[in-house]
């Protein structure tokens, strides 16, 4: 199976939402369309992912390649550009990522737990413990499993101090935590812009920043999310006119007032 067929499994999974390698294998030996265009060729789940993983680089190149290739075609208008930024999920799991105050938390809360651990073995040793035979063997081990937890905790919270960095994903080291909506996700902020002619991608890159504020001169175009002073004076001075409409503040105080479009229709 050559890289082009893979390429063309990986395009075909990409514009039909299908990224998971074990439903492109599932897809490659029931889909009549997959089927006709790998000319009957199965791979399996791993070596899709074997694909994925080493050929990252590579797929740059090949959206740059089209990119160019709608520019010979006279495809982009390169008047207007609409942009939008969305949030991709990460395989990383809440539960593993971690900010500074979390280790922190823990570690504050271990040392509490032993302290409690500590007094009660001293009950024990006055003989003043109400439980029964076992009960300082138990201690034992709780106190050291609560140690051994604290000591990765806190090699977590020094890594964090050290690199600067906000945040830490144990499984995809590059995902953060991110509010969309009322739920709060790990992944990232993909950012997308559109040529309006015939609506192609003609600019898109991926962050971990939380919001698209300070993104709109990278990608350059136009929401709520990327109204910010700076970003909309750098995008005139590389000759781009914005349309960003203002996003709605809330009020400073309760006793503020509040914007005409914002009051209630009384009738």
């Amino acid at each position: 199976m050559t890289r082009g067929d893979m390429l063309k499994l990986y395009l075909y999974g990409y514009l039909n939402r299908v990224r998971s390698s074990r439903r492109l294998e599932a897809e490659a030996t029931r889909n009549l369309e997959l089927i006709w265009l790998l000319r009957g060729l199965r791979p399996d789940y791993k070596t899709i992912a074997d694909f994925r993983r080493d050929n990252r680089g590579a797929f740059k190149a090949v959206f740059r390649a089209f990119v160019i290739l709608c520019r010979k075609l006279d495809l982009f208008g390169r008047e207007l550009l609409a942009v939008d930024g969305t949030r991709l999920k990460a395989v990383n799991n809440p539960g593993r990522n971690f900010s500074r105050d979390k280790p922190a938390r823990y570690i504050a809360a271990a040392d509490e737990r032993v302290e409690g651990y500590l007094a009660e073995l001293d009950a024990i040793d006055r003989g003043e413990d109400g439980h029964g035979p076992g009960r300082r063997e138990t201690l034992a081990a709780k106190i050291a499993r609560v140690r051994e937890q604290r000591q990765v905790q806190a090699a977590m919270l020094e890594q964090l101090t050290a690199s600067g960095e906000s945040q830490i994903s144990l499984t995809d080291p590059d995902a953060r935590a991110m509010v969309t909506g009322q739920k709060t996700t790990v992944g990232y902020n993909a950012q997308v812009a559109v040529d309006a002619k015939h609506k192609l991608i003609v600019e898109q890159h991926v962050t971990n920043a939380a919001t698209d504020m300070g993104l709109l001169a990278s990608t350059a175009g136009a929401d709520m999310g990327y109204y910010k002073g700076e970003e909309i004076k750098a995008c005139e001075a590389s000759g781009i006119m914005p349309y960003v409409a203002r996003p709605k503040r809330a009020p400073p105080s309760p006793m503020a007032a509040y914007p005409r479009s914002a009051s209630p229709t009384i009738r």
